[in-house]
């Protein structure tokens, strides 16, 4: 790889240990010379795109374990560990993160970290910024910082480390990272069904939203066959409770034909992997039957979708195609979105089409006193030149 966003990369540094990753941010830092954090090159197109000419620090020779006590339940690691090496590790214990997050094979924990994506799992409510209790990150100096710690305890001052989480790297190279784990659920299904007749599939959907502890999600798209609808239920929990709320739906889906077997790693990816030709909008509501309103608009708009709820978060995500009708059906969406006061975020798709639709945040708010930190933590701002704003 030459190039990112058709700009030169200059020079690539793959550090074999924290020492050598010091002496490298130092370095390039010193000498004005622009730096991006790169792990598993999952998430370059995500975030604001690169605008200059930069160096690239890679971080996969730093994938060690730490530390790891099962009892404690807390393990540690080095940023540049791929994440389904990390659940792989825990689950040898029978513990996990608390969520599942997409493109587990190139993902990396400090990418996961940077980026702030926890997937459309959610178990308990845990985002991936809740589950962190401790990085260890490189400053400008080339000196190591620390926040939080290794063990799950008060600890005083601040949460710095929330700082490095969904800012795309914008802050220098973490090298490690503290996380607080959860056992696993005893018992994990997957259940599909194919309807005819889209309000069937409502009313069984609407009925199953509310166990948003054990179905923490749930996908409703049109299937390849014409007008038929899938609805998937994930389910976990105790055996009893899982077979239990597996056979109400068998149930309720009588004489309703058993889809195919669903590929998890597609529920995992919802939104992540799109086709160039898909378009990835997400909804924030706190009216766990927003969705309902949503597939309204499909049904009468006739548009092609995939519909993924997140009862126990609050919000849905929908993946639609980007055609000639693409601006008329967006409009439909924020409609209803602006009629049920819900946000509408244009999160992976035409950079056009997200500057068209995307909710028009206050200029005071959070984002602006990140950019304030920015320029006083990065006054060069040699960070990930671009990714948290225009520098």
């Amino acid at each position: 790889m030459t190039t990112i966003n058709e700009y030169k990369i200059l020079d690539t540094f793959s550090p074999e240990n924290k020492n050598r990753l010091s002496e490298i941010v130092l370095d390039l830092y010193s000498t004005n010379s622009k730096l991006m954090i790169l792990g598993g090159y999952s998430k370059i197109d995500y975030g604001n795109p690169i605008n200059a000419n930069t160096n690239v620090i890679e971080t996969s020779n730093l994938s060690k374990v730490i530390d790891y006590n099962p009892s404690d339940l807390t393990i540690t690691v080095e940023a540049g560990m791929k994440m389904t090496d990390l659940t792989k590790i825990l689950k040898q214990n029978n513990q996990f993160l608390g969520y599942k997050l997409p493109q587990l094979k190139n993902s990396t924990v400090g990418g996961a970290l940077s980026y702030g994506y926890s997937g459309n799992y959610r178990f308990n409510d845990i985002h991936i910024r809740d589950s962190v209790i401790g990085i260890e990150a490189v400053n400008q100096k080339g000196k190591f910082i620390k926040s939080g710690g290794q063990v799950v305890k008060n600890v005083s001052g601040y949460d710095m480390h929330k700082l490095f989480i969904g800012t795309n790297g914008s802050f220098g190279p973490m090298y490690s990272v503290s996380f607080k784990v959860y056992p696993t659920p005893n018992k994990e299904t997957l259940l599909a069904f194919e309807y005819t007749d889209l309000d069937e599939a409502i009313r069984i959907a609407q009925k199953y939203i509310f166990f948003n502890w054990n179905i923490p999600r749930l996908s409703l798209y049109k299937s390849s066959k014409e007008n038929h609808y899938k609805l998937i239920f994930n389910i976990v929990g105790t055996n009893q409770i899982v077979n239990k709320i597996d056979k109400l739906i068998h149930k309720d889906s009588l004489n309703k034909s058993n889809s195919d077997s669903v590929d998890e790693s597609y529920i995992n990816n919802f939104g992540y992997d799109l086709g160039t030709d898909e378009i990835y909008i997400k909804f924030t509501s706190h009216k766990n039957d927003f969705f309902k309103s949503l597939t309204e608009v499909m049904k009468l708009s006739n548009i092609q979708y995939k519909l993924m709820i997140n009862p126990i978060f609050g919000f849905s995500s929908i993946i639609i195609y980007d055609d000639e009708k693409s601006v008329n059906n967006i409009k439909k969406l924020k409609q209803i979105s602006d009629d049920n006061n819900v946000k509408l975020f244009i999160e992976r798709g035409s950079l056009k089409l997200k500057n068209k639709f995307n909710y028009k945040i206050n200029d005071n708010n959070l984002s602006n006193l990140t950019k304030l930190f920015k320029n006083t933590y990065d006054k060069k701002h040699l960070f990930s030149p671009g990714k948290l704003y225009d520098s």
